[in-house]
């Protein structure tokens, strides 16, 4: 196997978030079936949450509602990655 790179290096997966139409009821099914535990993030009239693996504060996925600018997107994971040049990166895509 390849050498593991550290949290954060470039090419690693640093969150991801899962868009649905029910965010609470996704938020207790993974708390209830995986043990994560998790923090609303205001969205203002309404909370997105941040998902945090068993034994650890730090948030590592979100789970939002198909609302505001996610409105009429199907339920989907998104994934983010950390590159060294957003803009050559850009380029490059």
């Amino acid at each position: 196997m390849g050498e593991e790179k550290p949290p954060g290096a470039p090419g690693s997966i640093v969150w991801t978030d899962l868009t649905v139409d029910d965010a609470e009821g996704v938020r207790d099914f993974y708390r209830e079936v995986v043990g994560w535990k998790s923090a609303p993030q205001s969205m203002g009239d309404y909370d997105h949450f941040n998902m945090m693996a068993p034994g650890t504060e730090t948030p590592m996925a979100g789970v939002c509602h198909a609302r505001g600018a996610n409105a009429n997107l199907p339920a989907h994971w998104l994934g983010y990655v950390q590159v060294e040049d957003v803009e050559a990166s850009a380029r490059r895509a």
